[in-house]
């Protein structure tokens, strides 16, 4: 397709459009100063942005950054309890204490140690139990009715009532003497092969003993007569209050554990298969009737109670010499 111009005129038409938009050497020397001013004006800008874009990034690992493990606040672990009842699951070692028996029992408190608060984990002590301890009062022991065998430290014992010298409840008859030139009890448990031992000071010889189920519980009691005086004889009981802890019983208010008669006044007890009973007679004159009281006996934590109203009746002397004696299994 032809335009119609001449080559001539076509060529006059663009030297004629182009010429006026022709650079001067003047011209591109003022373009090349400003792109130069420019470019030192960016290089400051870009430095700048680098420096502030770096400054961020810094600051974002900073906050987003998890704190290093050796400042973080470790609370301490609180230290595990000591019930007082201890469970049959986590099985205690038995303290060594000097034992203090009587007719009354022990007033000696068995000691307890507790871990101390600490920001590290506490090291357990391994602590081996001694093969003979003498403690002088026995831990807490649950003892419903006539019963002691709900105490949560105690094994369950294999027959109600216990067999002939089971003291631990294990259906094996336990080795029981009285040691008269120590003056202690002492006594070896099939149960464990561990043998305890209770002081008795002040002990009067010749003395026996017996190892009955005194309150049907499943554990044998020991009974140990400690000392005769103007024909009455005193007698103090021991019982298994523990695994492997052998302790004195503590006699509540108005129990006495005596047998024997002195003028117008006689004291005994007993035991079946029903319990343990205490024993008290008085007369107005010697040698006449006399007014016994039969008062049932409960074995506590706290220790030997009366438990409930005594029964009255009337005996004559001779009678009622057979109500004043200790007549709890067999003494030997």
């Amino acid at each position: 397709m032809s335009s119609g111009l001449e080559p001539e005129e076509l060529t006059r038409l663009l030297r004629a459009a182009v010429e006026p938009v022709r650079a001067s050497p003047d011209a591109l020397h003022r373009i090349r100063a400003g792109v130069e001013r420019r470019r030192w004006w960016r290089l400051p800008l870009m430095a700048t942005g680098g420096v502030a874009m770096a400054a961020l990034i810094v600051l974002a690992i900073v906050a987003v950054r998890p704190k290093s493990s050796n400042q973080q606040v470790v609370e301490p672990a609180a230290p595990p309890l000591v019930s007082s009842v201890l469970s049959e699951t986590s099985r205690p070692a038995t303290p060594s204490t000097g034992g203090a028996g009587g007719s009354n029992g022990g007033n000696g408190v068995p000691g307890s140690t507790r871990p101390p608060r600490a920001t590290s984990s506490p090291s357990a002590a391994a602590t081996t139990p001694p093969s003979t301890v003498s403690p002088s009062s026995p831990p807490a022991s649950a003892t419903p009715g006539p019963g002691g065998s709900g105490a949560a430290d105690l094994p369950t014992p294999v027959t109600r009532p216990a067999g002939a010298s089971d003291v631990d409840g294990d259906g094996i008859g336990d080795q029981v003497r009285v040691n008269e030139t120590t003056s202690k009890v002492e006594v070896t448990f099939s149960r464990s092969g561990r043998t305890t031992s209770v002081d008795l000071p002040g002990l009067q010889l010749p003395t026996v003993h017996a190892v009955v189920d005194a309150n049907v519980d499943g554990f044998a009691e020991i009974l140990v007569r400690t000392a005769t005086r103007d024909a009455i004889e005193e007698y103090t009981m021991l019982r298994y209050a523990a695994r492997d802890v052998l302790a004195p019983v503590t006699l509540g208010p108005g129990v006495r554990l005596s047998a024997g008669q002195r003028d117008n006044a006689g004291f005994g007890f007993g035991c079946d298969e029903t319990g343990m009973r205490l024993v008290a007679g008085t007369s107005s004159t010697v040698g006449t009737d006399f007014q016994v009281v039969t008062t049932p006996l409960q074995l506590t934590p706290e220790g030997l109670v009366t438990a409930g109203q005594g029964t009255t009746t009337q005996l004559p002397a001779s009678g009622a010499n057979s109500q004043f004696r200790a007549s709890c299994g067999v003494f030997s």
